[in-house]
């Protein structure tokens, strides 16, 4: 599932987690909602930078699935025909990231990887409840000035009071329970079975998904697996030192990089320690050019060292960018962190990314996960982050089987990129010996997000039109190069001592 404030959050992503994320899971034997009630027909709609008509519908579903006839909402999705008339009967279902993103708004983004299965499949892309037209648990915060993006206290803040204002109870949005609205929109679509994509903790959902409804399965693909297990706030400090480690050996192992930026590893380390005291700075905003306050923290700078980490071509500008801030310019460092979360408030319900993790992680967050978090680089300070949000997010229990990820016969295609912080290949390695019959590829070189990367689209065209992993061959995705280290361009000193 941008920073160690909303911007973290909004990086993983959706958990993208679109992040994608970015980016959960539940007991099939608890009590069964009612039936949904169906829409109408299908209807002609647009969305944004789709050209083509689509056709969109909803479902209307109880909040509380321990209470039928409560109140309900309306969960929306968005279907992109076939081009073919003799379509095949299976449609892919596209589930976002974060936890936050709503599918219809990343729709754009994604019919370039899904263009060729798109000529014979549907493609339906479900806001799962809490996002985009599914009773989103949205919260709008100014961030014109770095402090209201960047420092944790006054998000926070402003936090508990959007959360107490939304028209919803929190305690209905965990992953186990949000499954059941694909579900419904299955069974409205009338398909017998379904391929699923999911990026991020789209990954968590396909994979709930996966446990309580596997014969409705025929095929998925998980790209940068979250598993449902992660405990995500500890995870964030642990990948995330275990990438940042990755690039600097890789910078010294680099010959322009290393003559370049010899003490890297020393600035990140006197980095984080001058921020412990916490320093105020003047630093221009990197998009109006206006000069601000900040104070920079330790949990600043957790956010500051770890969002250029999903983009592995901002990752090779960070050695610079210290360099930079080791001379007391920060204009660099913070301008990395935001272009690459840039954005994301239009696309990313924070209300509900707290109901999910608030729900499925923080409370397996024991006194060892901690300790694991704290001998990290980053610390504790994301942990400390979703403690404090998380008090004003009330939650439910989730169902034990929710952690499990049993075997499964469904094949199951597992994408991770080698120098992804969120979601690295650890966790699909972990999620593919699981469900026994996986294929676990790795591109080396790639960051957060792998499907729309080079060969990979060919890839998950050809697995699941064929549903099977005989002719899909990672070879490729090895053979990505790594990005080149930034090294600015010095001006050419004159041959004859004359200035130019």
């Amino acid at each position: 599932m941008r920073s160690v404030t909303i911007d973290m959050l909004r990086a993983a992503l959706a958990m993208n987690i679109p992040r994608c994320a970015f980016l959960v899971l539940a007991l099939a034997g608890l009590a069964a909602c009612r039936p949904a009630t169906q829409s109408a027909a299908l209807e002609p709609c647009r969305l944004p930078g789709i050209e083509r008509e689509l056709k969109c519908g909803s479902v209307r579903m109880p909040e509380d699935p321990d209470a039928p006839s409560g109140r309900s909402i309306e969960v929306r999705f968005a279907v992109v025909p076939a081009v073919a008339r003799n379509k095949q009967p299976d449609p892919v279902f596209v589930l976002a990231g974060g936890p936050g993103q709503a599918a219809t708004r990343v729709a754009r983004l994604m019919l370039p990887i899904l263009s060729e299965l798109n000529a014979r499949r549907d493609l339906v892309f479900i806001d799962q409840r809490g996002t985009g037209g599914s009773n989103a648990l949205e919260c709008k915060f100014d961030e014109r000035t770095l402090a209201a993006t960047l420092e944790p206290a006054q998000q926070i803040a402003l936090l508990a009071d959007c959360l107490k204002a939304l028209p919803a109870d929190s305690r209905q949005y965990a992953s186990w329970i949000a499954v059941r609205d694909f579900e419904a929109v299955r069974a409205q679509l009338g398909a017998e079975q379904i391929n699923l994509w999911g990026a991020s903790y789209g990954t968590r959902a396909a994979l709930e998904y996966l446990r309580q409804y596997p014969g409705r399965v025929r095929s998925a693909v998980l790209d940068g697996v979250a598993p449902p297990d992660m405990k995500l706030p500890v995870s964030f400090s642990i990948d995330s030192d275990a990438a940042l480690k990755s690039l600097v050996a890789s910078c010294a192992g680099d010959e322009r990089c290393r003559a370049r930026y010899p003490d890297f590893e020393a600035w990140i380390d006197r980095l984080i320690v001058r921020a412990g005291d916490g320093v105020d700075l003047r630093v221009a905003h990197p998009l109006t050019g206006r000069i601000e306050s900040l104070r920079l923290e330790r949990s600043v700078v957790a956010s500051l060292l770890r969002v250029p980490l999903y983009v592995p071509q901002f990752g090779a500008v960070l050695p610079y960018a210290l360099a930079e801030a080791s001379r007391g310019e920060y204009a660099a460092l913070i301008a990395l962190s935001a272009s690459v979360a840039g954005g994301m408030n239009e696309n990313f319900a924070i209300g509900m990314h707290f109901a999910v993790v608030c729900a499925e992680d923080l409370p397996r967050v024991d006194a060892a996960a901690r300790a694991q978090a704290a001998q990290t680089r980053f610390g504790t300070a994301f942990v400390d982050l979703y403690e404090q949000a998380c008090r004003a997010v009330p939650t439910r229990p989730v169902p034990a089987a929710f952690y499990d990820v049993p075997a499964s016969p469904v094949p199951v295609l597992i994408l991770s990129g080698g120098l992804d912080p969120a979601t690295p290949p650890r966790h699909g390695e972990l999620v593919a010996q699981r469900l026994g019959n996986a294929k676990h590829l790795v591109a080396p070189h790639l960051g957060h997000g792998t499907s729309a990367q080079a060969c990979a689209i060919q890839l998950i065209t050809r697995f699941v039109r064929e549903a099977s992993f005989e002719r899909v061959d990672g070879e490729c995705l090895a053979r990505i190069p790594a990005p080149g280290f930034f090294v600015p361009i010095e001006p050419a000193a004159s041959q004859t001592g004359k200035k130019p």
